[in-house]
C-alpha cells in the first residue's frame, strides 16, 4: 500500500509540534511495527537532533547531506545532495530499525528568501514548492508512514511538505495564543491545495502540554477550541476533522525524552511507566485510525 504522508503544522512555536512528530514516529515504529520516515523541514532542526544527536547531524551537515543542501543544489545548480545517502536508517536512541530520518539544518534559514530563484535555475522544471517531491517521491512507498515536521509558517519550505502530503495534523496547547492561528492554517492549506490541485485533508488536531488542573486549559479544550475548530471547516463548506480524544499532558519526562543523549532501553522507559507512555500509545492508535 502507498505510504501515508502527514505534515505536522502550527504557526506558533513551542506547542510540542516536533515532540509530537518524534513521539508518533517512535511509537509507530516500536509499538506498532510500522516502517516510518521523518522528514525534518524545520530550520530549528529539533527533530533531527532528537533522533540522531548533534554529532551525527554535524557530520551530515558538513557532508552536504541535509535538506538545506537539497534546496541549495537547486538554487546554485550543484549536485552535492544524494537522497539515499542523506536518509539515515535505524535512528532514535531506542535503536529502531524501522525508523528513518531525512535531516534538516539550521542553514535553511539562510536560503529561505532565495527559493524563488529555483524555477529560473532549473529551466522552470521545478517550482519552489516541488523540490522535496522531486527528490523523495521515488522512495515514499518504502514506508508505511512519512511524518513531516514543518516550520511554524506557511512559506515555501512548509509548502514542500504540503505538496506531498495526504494529510496535515495540528498539534496545539489548549490556550488562546496557541489556538489563535488554527483557522488560518486550515484556510490557507485548503486554498493552497485547490490552487495546486492537491488532495490533502486535515487529519485532526492534537492537544499537547495539557494541564488538567488549569481552568484555562479546560475551558479552551472543552468549549472554545471545539467551536473554533468546527467553524473553520464550516466556513469552507467542509466536514470537520476530529480533535483527538487523547490529550498529551505537560510532563517533564515527555520533554526529557527529546534528549538523544539519554541512555534508554525501551519505549516505556523513555516515555514513562504507568499511564504516561500510554498517552503516546493511545494518541498513535488514534493517528492510525484516522490516517488508515
Amino acid at each position: 500500500m502507498p505510504a501515508k504522508v502527514v505534515s505536522l503544522i502550527n504557526l506558533k512555536g513551542g506547542v510540542a509540534k516536533t515532540t509530537t512528530t518524534v513521539q508518533l514516529a517512535e511509537c509507530l515504529a516500536s509499538q506498532f511495527s510500522k516502517n516510518v520516515l521523518v522528514i525534518d523541514l524545520d530550520p530549528q532542526t529539533n527533530a533531527t537532533i532528537a533522533l540522531i544527536g548533534e554529532e551525527k547531524w554535524d557530520e551530515l551537515d558538513r557532508k552536504k547531506q541535509t535538506v538545506f543542501q537539497m534546496f541549495k543544489d537547486k538554487i546554485d545548480k550543484t549536485a552535492y545532495f544524494q537522497v539515499q545517502q542523506a536518509i539515515q536508517k535505524g535512528v532514535s536512541n531506542l535503536n529502531l530499525n524501522t525508523l528513518s530520518l531525512l535531516p534538516s539544518s539550521i542553514k535553511l534559514i539562510d536560503i529561505q528568501d532565495r527559493l524563488h530563484e529555483i524555477p529560473l535555475n532549473t529551466s522552470y522544471k521545478i517550482a519552489p514548492m516541488e523540490v522535496l517531491k522531486h527528490y523523495i517521491k521515488p522512495y515514499l512507498n518504502n514506508y508505511d508512514y512519512v511524518l513531516i515536521d514543518c516550520p511554524p509558517n506557511l512559506g515555501n519550505i512548509t509548502q514542500n511538505g504540503i505538496e506531498i502530503s495526504d494529510y496535515f495534523l495540528i498539534p496545539t496547547i489548549p490556550d488562546k495564543l496557541s489556538t489563535y492561528g488554527v483557522p488560518q492554517i486550515i484556510k490557507s492549506i485548503y486554498t493552497f491545495a485547490r490552487e495546486r490541485h492537491l488532495n490533502i485533508k486535515c487529519l485532526g488536531l492534537i492537544i499537547t502540554k495539557y494541564q488538567k488542573t488549569s481552568t484555562r486549559h479546560n475551558n479552551v479544550k472543552d468549549y472554545e477550541l471545539p467551536t473554533r475548530f468546527k467553524e473553520s471547516f464550516r466556513r469552507l463548506s467542509l466536514d470537520p476533522a476530529p480533535i483527538f480524544n487523547t490529550f498529551i499532558p505537560q510532563a517533564n519526562q515527555i520533554t526529557d525524552a527529546m534528549d538523544f543523549e539519554m541512555e534508554l532501553g525501551t519505549f516505556k522507559q523513555k516515555y514513562g511507566y504507568g499511564d504516561l507512555n500510554k498517552y503516546v500509545i493511545e494518541m498513535t492508535r488514534e493517528f492510525i485510525q484516522y490516517a488508515g
